[in-house]
């Protein structure tokens, strides 16, 4: 079955999206939430929102201090 994925957050090149399938969509428990962002670090899946948003917040200040995530938010876009 296909899941859902919608956008919570987006700021320094992180994106905090809450995924769940169709019928559990924006329920709690019924989803998880994912932290994606372009440094080396893997994705995070969290299960509450709290420690997600939390991440999420820690994620973006390691991105900010980040000089290569810098120069490529900084470079040239296509």
């Amino acid at each position: 079955m296909a899941s859902f994925k919608k956008l919570l957050r987006e700021e320094a090149g992180v994106r905090l999206f809450e995924v769940g399938e169709p019928k559990s969509f924006g329920r709690a428990g019924g989803c998880h939430y994912r932290l994606s962002t372009i440094r080396q670090n893997q994705p995070r899946v969290l299960a509450d929102l709290t420690e997600a948003e939390n991440a999420f917040d820690l994620e973006v200040v390691a991105s900010l201090m980040d000089p290569v995530v810098q120069k490529m938010m900084s470079g040239p876009r296509h």
